[in-house]
């Protein structure tokens, strides 16, 4: 799947999701009350991509929106699964080390365990995955599919000499 070729930040992506501050020293996430929404867009020029957290409801007065320019390949999205009193994920920087956590707001469908992945968590996860990935990553890992299919064609020759 390519990255879509959308222009003049048309919005490729959004969810409800809340805000979490994570504290160093004692380790614990704690999310923010105020139900929020996550949404990306493809910047004009369509190298860089704008991820911003914005409240949903019009009374959160002195509550700032959070702008994040994302560069294809500089950041990971990942499932923080430690936390098990909710579904918290993680965007990271890979330049400045940066973290933002952000806890999904849409029920899971599973009242005994909080913190399991409902489909659309995973396939939100999926699809953050797939936008921020840098171009050049896409072709290493095509090159890794066809070196994984050379490998396995070579074993077969081995194994067809050895009889």
């Amino acid at each position: 799947m390519g990255k879509p070729q959308l222009g003049d930040m048309a919005v490729l992506l959004k969810f409800k999701a809340g805000r979490v501050d994570y504290d160093e020293t004692t380790k614990l996430c704690t999310p923010r009350a105020v139900k929020g929404e996550v949404t990306i867009k493809q910047t004009e020029d369509e190298s860089c991509y704008d991820f911003a957290w914005s409240p949903r409801e019009n009374t959160t007065e002195g509550i700032d929106n959070d702008e994040l320019l994302v560069i294809p390949g500089d950041v990971t999205w990942k499932h923080v699964s430690s936390c098990k009193t909710g579904r918290v994920f993680k965007l990271t920087f890979l330049s400045s080390g940066a973290k933002n956590l952000f806890w999904m707001q849409d029920p899971n469908d599973n009242e005994d365990d909080p913190s399991q992945l409902s489909k659309k968590d995973i396939e939100i996860s999926k699809t953050i995955t797939d936008i921020f990935k840098d171009e050049e990553d896409e072709e290493d890992d095509e090159e890794e599919e066809e070196e994984e299919e050379e490998e396995e064609e070579d074993k077969d020759e081995e194994v067809r000499d050895a009889d």
